[in-house]
């Protein structure tokens, strides 16, 4: 019987528009893993807003954080994986943020975050009830390498703070942009993608690339959707990540990983295993 690590993305994927795991996904994840899968979350969140998760499904495995700048265990048995942004090129890349600027920047180190000042964030990346190693002008306070930014500009230099990022910084960084709930710019090293997080996961835990199934709804999953053997995405997903997934499964909403996996993979592999 084949076994399969299952990649899942959160936002959008693995939960829904509350934010939610279904109990039906819940039972239908934790059935595959008792069929001798594994899952993998890989997501844009940082540990602090994603390890909840994690410990919901019961999931042994490394987390893949900050779209895979940022691989580790949080049980300490495998190993760990960083791909942080230089601090020369973290310290020029701020240098135009500032000057250009900026309402607020959330920069994440491994585990740690820096923090312009304190005030509305994008919820993924929430800072409430924890504390930032620094507050204030982080052109002076950060001093070492940093995993990723999000970089929320003023409306009215967002495109231009953008292009000139992308401008001198565009071969060594990708430079993202969220419009939704708020503009935000996602500043990371360029070595770093989901494709590559899941990938060094399936290595620890033994698995090829075509035993993988990634499953994911935004442009930041599909490095990730293409490196899986088979990739499925949500039926919420834009047009651009259906257009190269293998399956396009039902929404967030509306259970679309439950719904696949029972049609495509559990009902074959629990047959399999009858004696």
């Amino acid at each position: 019987m084949s076994r399969y690590l299952l990649a899942l993305d959160l936002d959008g994927t693995l939960l829904n528009t509350q934010k939610h795991i279904s109990e039906r996904t819940k039972l239908v994840l934790q059935s595959m893993m008792q069929l001798g899968n594994d899952v993998v979350i890989a997501t844009g969140r940082p540990k602090r807003t994603s390890l909840s998760y994690h410990r919901q499904l019961g999931l042994r495995t490394p987390l893949v954080n900050l779209n895979g700048a940022f691989v580790h265990d949080p049980h300490g048995v495998y190993g760990e994986l960083h791909l942080p942004i230089p601090y020369q090129t973290v310290k020029a890349a701020l240098g135009v943020c500032y000057e250009i600027g900026i309402e607020n920047v959330l920069a994440e180190v491994g585990e740690q975050f820096y923090l312009h000042k304190y005030g509305p964030i994008n919820l993924a990346l929430s800072v409430e009830s924890f504390s930032a190693v620094a507050v204030g002008d982080l052109r002076y306070a950060i001093r070492e390498d940093v995993t990723s930014f999000a970089v929320y500009p003023k409306l009215s230099t967002v495109d231009v703070l953008v292009r000139e990022l992308r401008k001198r910084f565009g071969e060594a960084l990708t430079i993202r942009e969220w419009g939704d709930p708020q503009r935000t710019i996602e500043i990371l090293n360029k070595a770093a993608s989901k494709a590559r997080g899941v990938a060094y996961v399936a290595d620890q835990l033994g698995y090829e690339p075509e035993q993988i199934i990634a499953f994911g709804d935004e442009m930041n999953d599909i490095d990730m959707l293409l490196f899986a053997g088979k990739s499925v995405a949500m039926g919420n997903a834009r047009d651009a990540v259906k257009s190269i997934a293998d399956f396009v499964t039902d929404s967030c909403d509306r259970e679309g990983i439950a719904k696949f996996l029972e049609q495509y993979v559990y009902v074959q592999q629990d047959a399999a295993s009858l004696p």
